[in-house]
């Protein structure tokens, strides 16, 4: 989901998470306006240097395949990403997870734009005060 837009002015973690059917590396077309929608809300918040894209699968001894699954997964959602926004450098990923250890399924990739002109989040120093 969208994260830290606007909850905190310094918070440099931008990101989506994109869902995708069970086994299926094919990013449906309600999730391409998600990420056309997301992309227009936070264009105009910072100056994008790059974008980290990560596919993920669960991992499942009966059903084999699953990092190449993830793979898939994050050049689909690449591939959207470069049309949608040309010129900004995309890193890939693809990790295969215990399901103990994620929050669903595991049929999703997150994107996560890196600003290049985000606030300092270091703490202000309080004169007197002694860390």
């Amino acid at each position: 989901m969208l994260a830290s837009t606007g909850a905190q002015a310094c918070s440099r973690v931008i990101q989506i998470t994109l869902d995708f059917q069970e086994d299926s590396a094919q990013l449906e077309s309600k999730q391409i306006v998600r990420l056309a929608s997301w992309l227009a809300e936070v264009r105009g918040l910072f100056q994008y240097g790059d974008a980290d894209v990560e596919g993920v699968a669960v991992s499942n001894e009966v059903k084999k395949g699953r990092k190449e699954l993830a793979r898939r997964r994050a050049d689909a959602v690449a591939s959207v990403l470069e049309n949608l926004q040309e010129g900004l450098p995309i890193h890939s990923s693809s990790n295969v997870y215990p399901p103990d250890l994620l929050r669903s399924k595991g049929n999703y990739a997150v994107v996560q734009l890196n600003p290049v002109n985000a606030p300092d989040c270091s703490p202000i120093p309080i004169p007197g005060f002694k860390y």
